[in-house]
């Protein structure tokens, strides 16, 4: 956020952090730390900023803070920022501008430190001159009582109480006191607002989410994400033989604890093509409830999640392009019934395009990505290829570069309806767990994983 400027529309969240942790402004290991940390998810739909936004908003929701609204969007910068960010030995004349800079008032500013400054400490190692102990195991926290782990308002009440642990309050050297200058910035006008701690959850919501949606002015986040009701997970699309393709997957069902056992999961699908005419045709995909964990999952505002297995064998001569998903009450009967929001298909599945996974393969770097194109769609001209994700180290940052390399695919033979394509190539040790699209003209099967490839290609 500091490198923010609200008047030119450049800077904020846009992780170029990851190039500034050199500066003396961007002291210790932390920034590097979340790094490592966020890398594990860092990948072409989710960037280091939009990583570093979830952190924020986990963070607080872990330590028992309020739901910050999170957007996605953010882009990555390709280069350091403007230097800014807040020092503990600058005056609060100097705090106050840099913080108008990025578009946010004195009022912003404290509640802003406030909320940041409920969690952690000073860590001795990276600033002595604040602890007056270098040791690797200094660490002075912001509040006492053990309150430093929960998102509360002790460090506004143990401030205004005058004599608080806080060692940017009452350091032994004056000139790093920033919190006690910025604190008392307006005369303590916002800090005895936020003494309230209905008022210091509602601001710090509110501060937060202004400061992690805070982006250069070409930059458009969506609305704030939340989880749905329903949301399907293909795990495999793709074809069996000339007569049949198989679809599994899971659906994800948000529900509650006292009626996630009390209920079924049932998909109807929609075939491409009729039957002939006389013959039958079971749309009805069962599912099972899965056993990891019960089959249930939740999330760190008291979402509850239920899961559902299924797998199905289709037939080629009728296919599918899309489903719906039906879910039961035992105890009542009563059936809701969901179509992704009154889509035509209801969730849609195209077999134009299928992924082979199971005829695809890695042997250490050497990788086999198979897919099956329609032969009336290639009829048409459309290009088969492969899109694969490259992590490229960057010398001196800890976020690889994601650069996309194209695979030119090359028929193998044909099965039934499908024609059968390969794409060949080698990935770097840094690629070994990646993403890639297959694509075909418009069409695209996207986001499928390297990691969970077999060594061996199996024969279709």
């Amino acid at each position: 956020m500091a490198t923010h400027d609200a008047d030119a529309g450049t800077g904020g969240l846009d992780a170029s952090i990851m190039f500034e942790t050199e500066r003396d402004e961007n002291v210790g290991d932390a920034f590097n730390g979340t790094f490592g940390f966020t890398n594990n998810y860092y990948n072409i739909k989710a960037s280091a900023a939009d990583l570093l936004a979830l952190s924020t908003v986990i963070a607080v929701g872990n330590c028992g803070g309020p739901k910050i609204p999170f957007r996605v969007g953010r882009v990555d910068a390709t280069e350091a920022g403007p230097l800014g960010v807040p020092k503990p030995d600058q005056d609060v004349d100097t705090h106050i501008q840099i913080f108008a800079k990025a578009g946010f008032n004195t009022s912003d500013m404290i509640t802003m430190v406030a909320c940041g400054h409920t969690l952690g400490g000073v860590h001795g190692k990276d600033f002595p001159e604040i602890t007056f102990n270098d040791t690797e195991t200094n660490f002075v926290k912001f509040e006492g009582n053990n309150s430093f782990s929960n998102f509360d308002n002790t460090v506004v009440t143990e401030y205004l109480g005058g004599n608080p642990p806080n060692p940017l309050v009452t350091g032994k050297n004056e000139t790093n006191n920033s919190d006690k200058r910025v604190f008392g910035a307006d005369n303590n006008a916002t800090m005895h607002s936020l003494s309230d701690p209905s008022v210091f959850q509602s601001s710090c919501q509110d501060i937060l989410a202004r400061m992690i949606d805070t982006v250069p002015s070409n930059v458009a986040l969506t609305e704030p994400l939340d989880p749905i009701l329903i949301k399907p997970y293909i795990q495999t699309f793709s074809l069996v033989n000339a007569t049949h393709l198989t679809l599994t997957g899971r659906i994800r069902v948000r529900t509650d604890w006292d009626s996630y056992t009390d209920q079924s999961v049932h998909l109807t699908y929609n075939p491409r093509t009729a039957p002939a005419q006389n013959a039958t045709l079971n749309t009805t995909i069962p599912t099972t409830r899965a056993t990891f964990q019960g089959g249930t999952s939740s999330g760190i505002f008291g979402e509850v999640f239920a899961w559902h297995e299924f797998s199905a064998t289709l037939p080629t001569s009728s296919s599918i392009t899309g489903f719906t998903v039906t879910v039961t009450r035992g105890s009542t009967g009563e059936s809701t019934t969901y179509d992704n929001a009154g889509s035509t298909n209801g969730y849609a599945l195209d077999d134009t395009l299928l992924y082979q996974s199971a005829q695809s393969c890695r042997d250490v770097g050497t990788t086999t990505i198979t897919a099956a194109v329609r032969k009336d769609f290639l009829a048409r001209g459309a290009k088969v290829a492969v899109e694969m994700v490259n992590r490229v180290p960057r010398q001196g940052v800890y976020v690889p570069a994601l650069e996309v390399e194209p695979w030119g695919a090359e028929t193998v033979k044909e099965v039934g309806e499908w024609v059968i394509v390969q794409a060949k190539g080698e990935l770097t040790m840094e690629s070994l767990s990646t993403t890639f699209d297959v694509v075909a003209g418009e069409k695209r099967v996207e986001f499928q994983r390297t990691n969970v490839l077999g060594e061996e290609c199996a024969a279709l």
